[in-house]
């Protein structure tokens, strides 16, 4: 299961995966991921919550549903937040509070 999980997720297509692409061992277990961090040198100066639109967006990085423009346009955020900018938004998980 986890092999198929690898293949899908991590997508030949993406252009920003030589880039971006990473693993992580943990005892036993290789985990692959891509790195933000490895976008750009300043990514500390963004808000957690862009960070995580950007971490999506480089994940789901296809150029068919979500292009290298996108990417660039989250990254560029303190110069695109004034404008009406339109970004992908693929949430992974939806966390919701139940009140009854």
């Amino acid at each position: 299961m986890y092999k198929y999980l690898t293949k899908k997720t991590f997508s030949s297509k993406n252009p920003l995966a030589s880039n971006t692409y990473s693993q992580i061992k943990v005892g036993s277990q290789t985990y692959n991921y891509y790195d933000i961090n490895k976008l750009n040198t300043s990514i500390n100066h963004l808000p957690y919550s862009i960070r995580v639109l950007l971490e999506s967006a480089l994940r789901n990085c296809d150029e068919f549903a979500v292009k290298k423009a996108d990417v660039e346009k989250i990254l560029n955020w303190r110069e695109t937040q004034q404008h009406d900018v339109e970004i992908p938004f693929k949430p992974a998980r939806v966390l919701l509070q139940d009140f009854t």
